[in-house]
């Protein structure tokens, strides 16, 4: 039975950050344990099947946090990467406007964001509610300065940019925690050519023999005994057996949830999962913020545009998906990087409606909801081509993701009280890693999960160290 000193359990970028990071800093007896057949985790590029040389990525599309993100500073030395600052001209549109005057609601929206995070500061036992509530209490004390276009425009803007940024519907997402968010630390650089470049200038910090050797595909971990204070067992689905006196897990939030084990991702701690672990895991939730991609024979919509943000003013039945049920935002790939295509994101419990979709029905019933949001953005009227091909992000039924990333659901815990558990681990030897164990602006990026990478090999290189300094 092989023992190491790390095994580092998640091929993502956090996992081979803190393997690069231990391997640069002396520790190089570690293993990186990945479930699947690919590295990468929620990074996912896809090629284009129409067009040769174009990618879409599936996870992490932008650099966030430009003004502080070590990805972004490596694409620029390295020089493959190519990038686009998207925030030039955006336009808002709904199912009666094909253009919205931004002057008609931007004030009030700035209005209803200081006001929900005012209303916490000033009364921090005051009742969560959901980012839908607060704004209606808004709207309800404020009615009488506001006309009822404004009230649609601006309830519409700020369900989009919830719902969007965050891949939950409005009604579920914590109010108090969503609007004290600080927001992103500069502005955002689109990946034009596949985020899988971004995480190949990370693996080849590796050396060759390392990658070769010390990589382990479908390496499914079933269970993590730490009942021994010596050494950290690690068992595998395939019989093979790990020792180690530090493990760093990088499973996803959503994984580590699950109690039942007959599911195919249970994971068994011995003698339990970490008690500050548990009594965090109730207030994990994994929200799914999912994109799909349009491409056509031509572009047939402004081609200055970058961004079109359509707004909805609809209530979505239970059962029933229709078209304007759902805010979204149509990402102009034609302005991007040349090609007839547009990337609309989308959110739960639109993301996993697609996912849920059968395969012979899925393409029509994807472009019966899209085909009248798209036409209200066209130049050549209502009678619009349809699409060459449409392909889907998969997260929620992918058993290895089980989601997108975290979001904050109203009545739960300070999100900083469960990131502080992951980060604190347990018995210095147990070790969290992931985009969301950071308590910053960088949680739930690429560049968060690399930061929670390098802070666990720090951890452990520190104290390694120490144990040295002692002999």
């Amino acid at each position: 039975m092989p023992h190491k000193k790390v095994v580092i359990i998640g091929g993502g970028i956090s996992g081979i950050k803190a393997a690069i990071d231990l391997y640069n800093g002396g520790i190089k007896n570690t293993v990186i344990l990945e479930s699947s057949s690919r590295l990468g985790g929620r990074l996912l590029t896809i090629e284009s099947k129409e067009y040769p040389g174009i990618t879409y990525d599936f996870g992490a599309s932008w650099f966030h946090d430009c003004l502080n993100n070590p990805l972004l500073e490596k694409a620029k030395s390295l020089g493959h990467v190519a990038y686009y600052f998207d925030d030039g001209k955006c336009v808002y549109f709904n199912e009666d406007s094909k253009n919205i005057d931004k002057w008609k609601f931007e004030t009030i929206l700035d209005e209803l964001i200081t006001y929900g995070s005012y209303i916490y500061t000033k009364n921090p036992e005051k009742e969560d509610l959901s980012v839908k509530a607060l704004s209606e209490e808004y709207i309800g004390k404020y009615h009488d300065t506001l006309t009822s276009e404004q009230i649609n425009l601006v309830l519409g803007a700020i369900r989009m940019w919830t719902e969007l940024w965050l891949g939950e519907s409005w009604d579920l997402i914590s109010g108090k925690y969503f609007f004290n968010d600080s927001g992103h630390l500069g502005r955002n650089a689109f990946v034009k050519n596949g985020y899988k470049n971004v995480f190949i200038n990370e693996l080849k910090e590796l050396p060759r023999i390392y990658r070769d050797s010390s990589i382990k595909f479908n390496a499914h971990v079933t269970s993590i005994d730490y009942g021994n204070p010596e050494r950290i067992l690690i068992k595998l689905k395939d019989g093979r057996r790990y020792t180690c006196d530090y493990v760093i897990s990088t499973i996803p939030q959503s994984l580590l949830k699950i109690s039942n084990p007959k599911d195919e991702c249970f994971v068994e701690w011995i003698p339990e999962i970490p008690p500050t672990i548990k009594n965090v895991l109730p207030d994990v939730s994994f929200s799914s913020l999912g994109k799909v991609v349009f491409e056509f024979d031509e572009c047939f919509w402004p081609r200055d545009v970058e961004r079109f943000y359509g707004l909805s003013k609809n209530s979505p039945l239970p059962d029933q998906t229709k078209p304007w049920d759902y805010p979204t935002i149509l990402i102009n790939y034609q302005v991007i990087n040349n090609i007839p295509a547009l990337i609309a994101l989308t959110q739960n419990p639109l993301s996993k409606y697609i996912e849920d979709l059968p395969s012979s029905e899925k393409s029509s019933k994807i472009w019966s909801i899209f085909k009248p949001v798209i036409s209200q953005i066209s130049t050549i009227g209502n009678e619009i081509p349809k699409p060459k091909a449409i392909y889907h992000t998969p997260w929620n039924n992918n058993p290895l993701a089980r989601g997108s990333y975290g979001a904050s659901l109203v009545g739960t815990q300070d999100p900083s009280l469960v990131i502080k558990a992951f980060v604190e681990g347990h018995q210095d030897r147990i070790r969290f890693a992931g985009a969301e164990t950071m308590d910053d602006s960088s949680n739930g990026c690429a560049h968060g999960a690399w930061f929670s990478g390098k802070r666990e090999a720090e951890f452990i290189l520190i104290q390694e160290r120490s144990k040295k300094s002692k002999l």
